[in-house]
């Protein structure tokens, strides 16, 4: 509903704030039969799933939040009929930090692989953290 328009004097739910989970609770709702009123103070919602032009007059448009999309399950895309394709890219994450009074920092690339491992060695000075970090996201999985 626009922002202009007045709130309907009745609606079985309310979703407060209209963030990228308010868009996809609001559908499943609705299509349960109920009535269900979004509202967001910002004249847009999707939260995470929005890009925006990072810089005014750069033709470029980002999300700051893009990460979050990558973790939407394909399961969900296809329930909820969107023409959505997501694409993987090659660096899953690149944290800046010097290193030894250099320019460098910790590259997580996708699929991780010897890439990453070297990068946490150049880091860290041995394969101990990247044998951890690897545990732990064996675990999380």
């Amino acid at each position: 509903m626009p922002a202009s328009s007045a709130l309907p004097e009745r609606c079985d739910v309310t979703i407060i704030r209209g963030g990228h989970n308010a868009p996809v609770a609001a559908t499943y709702l609705a299509r349960a039969g109920l009535d269900v009123v979004v509202l967001e103070r910002s004249d847009h919602v999707g939260g995470a799933a929005v890009s925006a032009e990072p810089f005014p007059g750069v033709a470029a448009r980002l999300s700051r939040y893009s990460y979050l999309v990558s973790v939407m399950p394909q399961a969900l895309i296809d329930d909820l009929g969107l023409n959505l394709q997501l694409r993987s890219r090659p660096t899953a994450s690149f944290t800046p930090t010097p290193v030894d009074g250099h320019a460098g920092g910790l590259l997580v690339a996708q699929p991780e692989g010897p890439r990453t491992a070297e990068s946490f060695r150049r880091m860290t000075g041995s394969d101990r953290e990247y044998d951890a970090w690897r545990r732990f996201y064996g675990e999380v999985a």
